[in-house]
């Protein structure tokens, strides 16, 4: 079982990997796109580390619809706030610039996605900042975060509980 510490390296480390692939210089495109292959990540990793065997998980072709559903199922009392209808706005807004060729422009596709995320108190500091890319690189890495965090909950919760091991 890790540690405080090990938990906190973890933390930094995936933190300095967001914003190696992520970072607020990037275009919008590359900022919807890549936050939300690492949104998809967090999800899965929540899903993969309750499950008892993670081999049959790995095989499954979740969708990240499928996705946010089991992790919010999983998330118990964690299921409620902002992270999980904000990764459902970009979701919405990855797949209508992924799946048309001219989707519009990403001002309009990002309008609910934003309104979502400067209603969370939370994220506040950055909800008075004017719309940019660092801005929505910002939201998408509050989203990540809180996902990480509770990946690191689920995880401890599936390491100290007997209820999701293989049996021997």
């Amino acid at each position: 079982m890790k540690s405080p510490a090990d938990h906190k390296a973890d933390f930094a480390e995936n933190d300095e990997r967001f914003f190696r692939l992520v970072p607020p210089t990037a275009d919008e495109l590359t900022v919807i796109l890549k936050g939300h292959l690492l949104v998809e990540e967090q999800l899965r990793a929540i899903t993969r580390s309750s499950v008892a065997n993670p081999r049959y998980f790995d095989e499954a072709k979740l969708t990240f619809s499928n996705a946010l559903c089991l992790a919010r199922a999983i998330a118990g009392h964690f299921n409620e706030g902002a992270c999980w209808v904000a990764a459902e706005q970009l979701n919405t807004v990855r797949n209508k610039i992924a799946h048309r060729a001219e989707p519009g422009p990403a001002a309009a596709l990002l309008d609910r996605f934003y309104s979502v995320c400067e209603a969370e108190s939370r994220w506040s500091a950055w909800s008075s900042a004017p719309r940019s890319t660092a801005k929505l690189s910002q939201y998408i890495c509050c989203i990540w975060a809180t996902f990480d965090a509770l990946r690191a909950v689920v995880q401890v919760c599936s390491e100290t509980t007997s209820v999701l091991r293989p049996r021997p």
